[in-house]
């Protein structure tokens, strides 16, 4: 006989990924079921690979239409990512049951269609308009305005992300959900199917497995995944209805596999992957949380100093000072993000916030980009680009850097062709600047950028060629054919 333990988290939550780390040390499960596209469990075990370094993101998409991809990001304090990691040091398998992206895309597709081709009246039209539209709770917000918070974020950020004890967490965050659960029934078409197909996979593991099964999902899913639902005896989860619902649901055929991703990319909301406006500030909760107030002031000051303005070790004390007052008589256990900034304006900035606008960009957000294996399934395409940047070495990055090239030097010729041809391919990791100065030929100056999406713009263009070269040579010679002016032809 199986017993099902629910871990309910929030995505990209230290909090949640240091709790639910010490809680699978202690339960020591013997499969874990984990909240993600069924369809990309192929990729898996890449996660403990040594050059897999976060963050990264899980892409799916169809082999036909890279474009309508989906990205799953994922970083070091990211609950899932601390799952798998788990997983893998300790050999215990994983499940993915979220309902496969071959599913929600073939669903997506379907859906665009009938939008296309409808024709109704505006008698129809207006009869659908008085329709309700499916209304989802704010969890969070709701818990937070009880408790007496306006910040909603801060509410969780205190009760949560900032615990490093996980006794009781994750019962409370069970109790908490199943009650606005009660008020507020999910009635969205997407999530319902979304968790039909969730209650499927685990009756389907509590089969196959003799011991212990750890449930880890979106807390907002977490009452609807307990044992009396899986045994279809919760409203609502009758395992009749859950076959009924997941029954002819159309498919296309999809790929999954990893990318490097960067933490300014985590504000977007992508998968279930839900945005964060200060991902360096939870890597710092993450990495120290007990101090993690007084470090971010020191290295908040290290960044002023490299930018030669005035930050001395008794400016941090006095800041940290000051975070502390305030925390106190927010009635807060420590300084959160808020207090700090507070800080950081009144005594290093001097109430002049364009110092902290850099602290915004370089610290709370940061240019982090994660690294894959090379192993890592890839197009053709992306595989030649990776070799060119090697032997050229021009190793991608999220900086913005300048690149002054020398016509000349053969390795400048290269480089030079190199990012002529990836924006013909419209990747524009370089953008031209200038060429040089007066009557100089010899010079071209480029600003180099890397961005994340430029790996699916990659696998889009690997239809032109296998190489960068044939690729830009035939999009070329297309885009030529195309023209109906000279001015389109010549540029």
């Amino acid at each position: 006989m199986s017993d099902i333990t629910i871990f309910g988290i929030r995505h990209h939550g230290p909090g949640c990924a240091r709790s639910v780390k010490a809680a699978l040390d202690e339960l020591q499960p013997d499969v874990i079921v984990l909240e993600g596209p069924a369809d990309a469990e192929p990729a898996l075990p890449l996660v403990n690979h040594q050059e897999m370094l976060p963050p990264v993101s899980l892409l799916i998409y169809p082999k036909d239409e890279p474009r309508r991809s989906v990205s799953y990001p994922l970083t070091v304090f990211s609950p899932e990512w601390q799952v798998l990691r788990w997983a893998g040091e300790n050999q215990i398998p994983v499940r993915l049951m979220d309902l496969p992206m071959s599913h929600r895309l073939a669903l997506d597709q379907q859906r665009s269609k009938l939008s296309d081709d409808d024709d109704s009246t505006d008698e129809e039209a207006s009869k659908s308009e008085d329709q309700p539209v499916p209304f989802r709770a704010d969890p969070i917000a709701l818990l937070a305005e009880a408790a007496g918070y306006t910040d909603h974020e801060l509410w969780w950020e205190e009760q949560i992300e900032r615990r490093t004890d996980a006794t009781g967490l994750f019962e409370a965050i069970l109790e908490a959900m199943q009650t606005v659960r009660n008020e507020f029934p999910e009635t969205r078409e997407d999530d319902l199917l979304r968790e039909a197909f969730m209650r499927k996979t685990i009756r389907k593991v509590k089969k196959e497995t003799l011991g212990k099964i750890a449930v880890v999902c979106g807390a907002w899913h977490s009452p609807v995944l307990t044992e009396k639902a899986i045994a279809g005896k919760l409203e609502g989860c009758k395992i009749k209805d859950d076959a009924g619902r997941l029954k002819g649901l159309p498919k296309v055929k999809t790929t999954a596999t990893w990318i490097p991703w960067t933490h300014s990319r985590l504000s977007y909301q992508s998968g279930y992957g839900a945005g964060i406006e200060s991902p360096g500030w939870y890597e710092q909760i993450w990495n120290s949380p007990t101090d993690a107030p007084l470090r971010w002031l020191t290295q908040a000051a290290r960044l002023l100093r490299e930018k030669d303005l005035d930050a001395s070790s008794a400016s941090i004390i006095e800041a940290s000072r000051l975070a502390e007052t305030i925390a106190a008589i927010r009635e807060l256990r420590s300084p959160g993000l808020r207090e700090l900034n507070e800080a950081i304006l009144t005594v290093f900035c001097q109430g002049d916030d364009t110092p902290l606008r850099l602290i915004r960009r370089r610290l709370e957000v940061g240019d982090r980009l994660g690294s894959v294996p090379e192993e890592t399934p890839s197009v053709p395409l992306a595989e030649n680009l990776a070799k060119l940047q090697k032997s050229l070495r021009m190793k991608p990055s999220t900086e913005q850097k300048l690149l002054d090239l020398d016509l000349r030097k053969e390795n400048s010729r290269h480089r030079s062709h190199l990012l002529h041809r990836l924006n013909v391919l419209e990747i524009p990791w370089g953008k031209w600047q200038e060429s040089g100065g007066g009557d100089s030929t010899f010079h071209e100056v480029w600003q180099l950028e890397w961005q994340p999406e430029f790996s699916v713009s990659i696998i889009e263009a690997n239809v032109w060629g296998n190489t960068v070269e044939l690729a830009a040579t035939n999009r070329t010679i297309q885009r030529g054919s195309e023209a109906r002016e000279l001015k389109e032809l010549t540029h």
